[in-house]
């Protein structure tokens, strides 16, 4: 491990002292070292990957002038090849007004759950283990399950940024997931259900309950069909609508999206833009979140970022460079990977829990529609709030339960609409997907296109 760390440490220096003997007013080094581990799964475990990644990103500065390579070599040769090229781009690029500086100052923020020893070092043969798991889960359900595809994966990032201002920042993070799609098959007549978990360690993960909730809800859907449509109450289920809010918030809350003009929320800050229980939030320093980091990927500090209280809008997420252009300090929202230049964009989105149980939700419901797995909902459009998707596992909500199930009909309305005015209760089931975390939510009206 000491090693490992050497040397990208060594590269980052080694480029930024290149740099600065080439003339360059500033310089950065961004390096990342990925191992990987993943098993593919169907009705057998199918194949296991072994993989490790390192890359380097290297920006230039030559007074206003910006240049950038990346390359996937930390050899020596490939280190000062990528400094000259980064060089050579800045000298002939044109000048960014609007450029600043680096960050001159790096820290860290007190994390906890963002590495797991376990999890970095853990043999493959643990990973065939719960692939195992998984497939016994859904045999045990009957012939009439199959899996159509499955994964289990565990991955160990390191990451060390240093730049000319003598900031020099180094991170271990792991990571865990494992998921399975099912299909049942019954008289002609077939449902399919996926499920899966995202965290820091493997003992976290389930795997086993994974597969027994998405062959279960795949016995479920085997008989379910369209139902009349109408206007309705339609309850969204946790991880569903943390989907949602990632198409819809994920990119349009970056001050980046906001100073280009990108974004909905363009003069917006202090103005309601939904509903007094909807409150959003940017947590860098959550426990074990799956976007929790001692510093971001410019070296700078995570922490929590209020985004929306009570309904109303109160700023918007930076990085050093949008901070620096309205003259503010960054969030610690940076975010990259070694082939790209760092931009804003959210740690863990989290719109933070109501006060009821889920089951409420459905309580006062005469005729509606709760909504499991959906396709389609990541065509809707942040920018105009257009938000359609077709439910694929759903139930119709008759006097306050859930009975069939039900599929194939079409969910739609305006998200801008919803937010303001249609949430009308939210739970505290907080669940996440990656790195977005939503409770359950009932929107008081949406149009269902039915039979």
């Amino acid at each position: 491990m000491a090693e490992r760390l050497e040397r990208l440490l060594s590269a980052t220096s080694s480029a930024v002292k290149f740099g600065e003997g080439l003339g360059a007013s500033e310089v950065e080094a961004y390096v990342t070292s990925i191992d990987s581990r993943r098993v593919v799964l169907r009705s057998r475990v199918e194949t296991l990957y072994t993989s490790r990644t390192d890359g380097l990103g290297v920006r230039v500065i030559i007074g206003k002038r910006i240049g950038f390579f990346a390359t996937s070599s930390l050899a020596v040769r490939d280190v000062k090849r990528s400094v000259e090229t980064a060089y050579s781009i800045a000298k002939v690029s044109e000048p960014d007004m609007e450029w600043f500086s680096l960050p001159v100052e790096s820290g860290k923020a007190s994390v906890e759950e963002t590495f797991d020893r376990e999890t970095a070092e853990m043999e493959p043969s643990t990973l065939v283990d719960g692939a195992a798991q998984m497939i016994d889960a859904v045999n045990n359900g009957g012939e009439r399950l199959s899996i159509t595809r499955g994964e289990v994966s565990v991955a160990r990032l390191e990451t060390v940024i240093v730049n000319s201002h003598n900031c020099n920042s180094h991170r271990e993070e792991t990571f865990a997931s494992a998921s399975i799609s099912v299909k049942a098959e019954e008289g002609g007549l077939k449902g399919v259900s996926s499920e899966g978990q995202q965290t820091r360690s493997w003992r976290s993960l389930d795997c086993s309950s994974i597969a027994q909730m998405a062959a279960e809800r795949a016995s479920r859907v085997i008989y379910a069909e369209p139902v009349v449509g109408g206007r309705m109450p339609v309850v969204w289920c946790n991880k569903l609508f943390a989907f949602v809010l990632g198409i819809m918030f994920g990119g349009t809350l970056s001050a980046d999206s906001v100073q280009k003009g990108r974004s909905p929320w363009v003069g917006k800050v202090g103005r309601c833009i939904a509903s007094e229980n909807f409150n959003l939030v940017d947590d860098g320093l959550l426990r074990g979140g799956l976007g929790t980091r001692e510093f971001d990927d410019d070296g700078i500090p995570q922490r929590v970022v209020t985004l929306i209280d009570r309904g109303f809008l109160q700023g918007f997420l930076y990085d050093s460079y949008t901070a620096n252009k309205e003259r503010r300090e960054s969030t610690g929202n940076s975010s990259r990977d070694y082939r790209s230049l760092p931009t804003p964009s959210p740690n863990n989105l989290i719109l933070q829990p109501g006060r009821i149980e889920s089951g409420e939700l459905v309580e006062d419901v005469g005729r509606g529609l709760y909504l499991v797995e959906t396709i389609g909902a990541w065509l809707s459009n942040p920018i105009s709030g257009d938000l359609s998707a077709t439910a694929t596992n759903a139930f119709l909500i008759e006097d306050g339960e859930l009975t069939k199930p039900v599929k194939g009909v079409i969910v739609s309305g305006n998200f801008f609409d919803i937010l303001r005015h249609k949430i009308d209760l939210v739970a505290d089931d907080v669940h996440n997907l990656g790195s977005t975390y939503s409770p359950s939510v009932r929107v008081s009206e949406m149009k269902v296109t039915g039979e």
